[in-house]
């Protein structure tokens, strides 16, 4: 199956369709999941949403940060997942991973087309896991690619093990606290095209057994990345491990190129990353 669209979809109309969705939870036994593709076509960079979008994370001027053009695919990947073609229900995948890799800065103007696709699944002892892979094509190069990690939890098997704890290792070379605002998934939602009911409202994540409001992951990663050397900058790869309920005060710890965000009390961690830096 292939979605093409020659702007991007809209999310108001999307989400109505994923919340009365009437898949399944998991691939059934024997079965998997059919090549999926989707294409956008005249993706431009809008200097204004730009702006936004490094005020919402903490960036500063300078190169297109790593994280933005995952933004400018959500409406693709949002229609992807929410089609027919997907035969496993959006609402409860939880994304547990990604990988981003650049050839280099990205410039300010660049357009082209993003093309992302899925085939299969894998069993993993927490259930299943889908790959989502993103690709910016620009005037015949791939200036920019993502492959996302999704999760559709299962009754847990044996040898399944719970989200690691913080482990013991040596003193952070740099360590920086911030807050994630009460409303931080509102603004962040809106201007990145995910509107999960989870990080709206308290009222709203309470349906789907949280507390309170989670902050979205790749909100959390941008305003680590915003706070990490960008020198030589290539790409990235992170685990997203407990949620951030709203609000929180954060606490980055940077060794090397590793990085951890972890609650205000250091005790529990939230994502888990590596910076790729050219050679």
């Amino acid at each position: 199956m292939v979605l093409t669209f020659d702007r991007p979809p809209s999310l108001w109309r999307l989400y109505p369709r994923v919340l009365v969705a009437r898949k399944p939870s998991r691939v059934g036994e024997g079965r998997s999941v059919p090549r999926l593709e989707g294409k956008q076509t005249g993706v431009r960079i809008d200097p204004a949403h730009l702006a936004a979008y490094r005020a919402l994370c903490g960036f500063g001027d300078g190169a297109v940060p790593l994280t933005y053009p995952h933004v400018l695919a959500s409406g693709l990947h949002l229609a992807m997942l929410s089609s027919a073609g997907f035969p496993v229900r959006l609402l409860g995948l939880v994304h547990v991973a990604s990988r981003i890799e650049q050839q280099g800065p990205l410039p300010s103007d660049a357009s082209g087309a993003l093309v992302a696709w899925l085939e299969g699944h894998q069993d993993t002892p927490r259930g299943q896991t889908f790959e989502l892979h993103t690709e910016w094509q620009v005037d015949g190069a791939v200036p920019w690619r993502e492959t996302m990690t999704f999760l559709a939890r299962g009754p847990r098997r044996d040898g399944a093990k719970a989200p690691a704890e913080r482990p013991a290792s040596r003193a952070p070379d740099a360590q920086h606290t911030f807050d994630a605002p009460a409303d931080v998934g509102r603004r962040y939602g809106v201007h990145a095209g995910d509107v999960n009911p989870i990080h709206l409202w308290a009222t709203t994540a309470r349906l789907f057994g949280f507390p309170r409001a989670i902050a979205h992951g790749m909100w959390s990663l941008a305003r680590c990345l915003s706070l990490l050397p960008a020198e030589e900058l290539r790409g990235l790869e992170v685990q997203f491990k407990l949620p951030v309920l709203l609000p929180a005060t954060l606490v980055l710890e940077r060794r090397g190129d590793d990085f951890t965000l972890l609650d205000g009390a250091r005790e529990k961690p939230h994502l888990a990353g590596r910076l790729v830096r050219a050679h």
